[in-house]
């Protein structure tokens, strides 16, 4: 049996990452992949590019690496990029969209947002008369992900949307890890804040086509938000007000409106 940690939108949170890797090594676990989001929203983009390049075996491409990288929009998006070097940039525009793989005979899918779009947000906490259909559309295959003779998958594990859960419809699951950073999962305990971030172990047979035992587990962990949150105050990175608020607060949400739905 192998476990795999699968961490997704660190969002250049260098506080959060440097403490879900701790966690993760001293679990043992040696394999990592990354969902993207690395960059974007925190105070060190090119110090967590680097760092998820080289400890995660397989990283897939999020749209704030394609924001940053190939389609820049905002003053935010340019300061990203001006934060990475030139080898980082190349790296990132050659990520893949998403990534196959065999575990316990199970063939698993790893993707950033969904197949038809690597900006579209897919929400599943609505158990409404769409919810199958919304489901279904996570495992098909796509001209956009450039699958479409591939097997189709009967685990579909996505980040994006910073809310961890399991769900199963028939014989499909899908899984989401949450976010390592900018997550809404803010506690009060004995009067002090604290937020969580989270990520996914997968137990199994790596690259079996054998069925056998495989587990799925969502760990929660804590880190140093407010430390964080004063490393973004001390950047001349645009909005970080905002930013500062965000991770200082958990309030994640404060400024998004959720659509239901995809």
């Amino acid at each position: 049996m192998e476990k795999i940690a699968i961490i997704s939108d660190v969002h250049g949170n260098i506080t959060a990452l440097n403490t879900v890797l701790k966690d993760i090594e001293d679990r043992g676990i040696k394999r990592i992949f990354c969902l993207g989001d690395m960059l974007i929203k925190c105070s060190a983009p090119s110090e967590c590019v680097d760092k998820i390049l080289n400890t995660c075996e397989v990283v897939v491409k999020g749209n704030c690496e394609e924001r940053t990288v190939e389609t820049p929009r905002i003053e935010e998006h340019l300061w990203n990029q001006r934060k990475l070097s030139d080898k980082q940039k190349e790296k990132i525009k050659d990520l893949p969209l998403s990534y196959d793989f065999k575990m316990s005979g199970y063939n698993i899918r790893i993707m950033h947002a969904s197949p038809n779009s690597i900006h579209q947000k897919a929400y599943f906490w609505d158990f409404d008369s769409e919810f199958s259909n919304r489901m279904n559309t996570m495992f098909e295959n796509t001209e956009y992900l450039n699958n479409l003779d591939s097997e189709v998958p009967d685990i579909v594990i996505f980040g994006h949307i910073h809310k961890p859960f399991l769900i199963r419809l028939k014989n499909k699951m899908l899984i989401n890890p949450g976010a390592v950073s900018n997550t809404s999962d803010l506690v009060t305990i004995n009067g002090k804040d604290y937020t969580y971030g989270s990520y996914l172990i997968l137990e199994g047979e790596f690259g079996s086509e054998k069925i056998s035992e495989i587990s799925y587990k969502i760990v929660k962990f804590i880190y140093d938000h407010k430390k964080e949150a004063e490393q973004i105050l001390k950047t001349d990175m645009p909005n970080k007000e905002n930013a500062y608020r965000e991770i200082y607060t958990g309030k994640y949400f404060d400024r998004k409106v959720l659509e239901k739905g995809m």
